[in-house]
């Protein structure tokens, strides 16, 4: 039996916050890798490329985002955990989509192709996996992950912000990560969504940046709507269940808490 633990994707943003509060015997990044091979581990973390580096990172050189992924997926098989955490995003399920939503089976879109294509052999080839769908990534320390925080912490000198003003975000605050996901562990279900309320890019702006409100374009038709998703579990962190992690006001709170102080 096995009991030795790794962390894959140690060096970025969540796997820093994630293993100074939990010990793990292996801290794995893309220098130390094979360091996994041929081993079996009691419990492995896995950070998908665009949980660990930021969507919007991620999205500029896709053609390295797929080197990646089919490199891992060369892999999989190399490495034997008992247990999984993986980590990754919400690109293969709906917008509006739960746990119980089947994930999208192909896409147009190489980037969201990659992310299905881990997923789907990840989970095929591991028996015991909990798969935690982060919805979109607010980060007050590095930019690369939430096109609206860093458009709205660091606008152009002057011009339209390339914003949708009736656009929703789910923004998630990785500082919850480590409560989140082991409030769920022993649940020994599949998935989580840690869904938080949607909440448009104008209601962001009057909460952290209210000062650029004038520099939002007019709404269009044509200008993507956001996410709605839901979380089935999230019973396990608010009660009433309605599906999200906290309530309306307190995501408003909580993002004047992490960007904006002076506001709160």
């Amino acid at each position: 039996m096995a009991h030795e633990t790794a962390f894959l994707g140690a060096s970025t943003v969540l796997g820093q916050y994630w293993t100074k509060r939990r010990y793990f015997d292996y801290l794995i990044n893309k220098d130390n890798f094979q360091l996994t091979f041929g081993r079996t581990f009691r419990m492995m973390v896995y950070l998908d490329n665009a949980v660990a580096n930021g969507t919007e990172n991620v999205k500029k050189d896709v053609e390295a985002d797929t080197r990646a992924t089919n490199y891992l997926l060369s892999h999989l098989a190399d490495i034997k955990p008992e247990f999984t955490v993986f980590v990754t995003t919400c690109d293969m399920l709906e917008d509006d989509a739960n746990e119980n939503t089947p994930t999208i089976e192909h896409s147009d879109d190489p980037y969201v192709q990659n992310r299905i294509n881990l997923y789907r052999e990840l989970n095929r080839q591991y028996g015991r996996v909990l798969n935690v769908h982060l919805p979109e990534i607010a980060s007050l320390t590095n930019r690369g992950f939430s096109k609206v925080i860093d458009s709205l912490l660091n606008p152009p000198a002057e011009g339209k912000l390339a914003l949708a003003p009736l656009e929703q975000h789910q923004l998630y605050f990785s500082q919850r990560i480590l409560g989140d996901v082991e409030k769920c562990i022993p649940l020994g279900i599949p998935a989580i969504i840690p869904a938080m309320p949607p909440l448009t890019t104008t209601e962001i702006t009057e909460a952290i940046a209210p000062e650029l409100l004038d520099r939002l374009p007019s709404f269009s038709p044509e200008q993507p709507m956001g996410s709605r998703r839901t979380s089935i579990h999230s019973f396990q962190w608010l009660d009433p269940k309605d599906g999200y992690l906290v309530t309306r006001e307190d995501q408003l709170e909580l993002l004047k808490f992490y960007f904006a102080p002076h506001l709160a």
